[in-house]
């Protein structure tokens, strides 16, 4: 199923020409999240608010840091190993 995924680089380049280089300072200018900006350069699908927020941010248009197309899976957790208690 397509979805709006982020087009990393050309992000990374508009924002790198404001000096916004790391998480923080992108996530400070834009108002998001450490982490949606990290699900979102991770390939993680881009909600209507991040799009927004991207876009007012930056001035630029939709398709110069975004495109329709296969989010990355998120990867399955596997549960936590349980360590038996040592004997008294």
């Amino acid at each position: 199923m397509d979805t709006i995924v982020l087009k990393v680089e050309d992000f990374l380049d508009v924002a790198g020409a404001r000096g916004h280089t790391t998480y923080e300072q992108q996530a400070e200018a834009t108002g998001l999240g450490i982490a949606t900006l990290h699900r979102l350069r991770a390939g993680g699908p881009a909600g209507p608010a991040a799009i927004a927020k991207i876009l007012t941010t930056y001035g630029v248009s939709f398709e110069e840091v975004f495109t329709c197309g296969t989010a990355t899976p998120r990867p399955t957790r596997r549960p936590a190993r349980r360590v038996k208690a040592a004997a008294a």
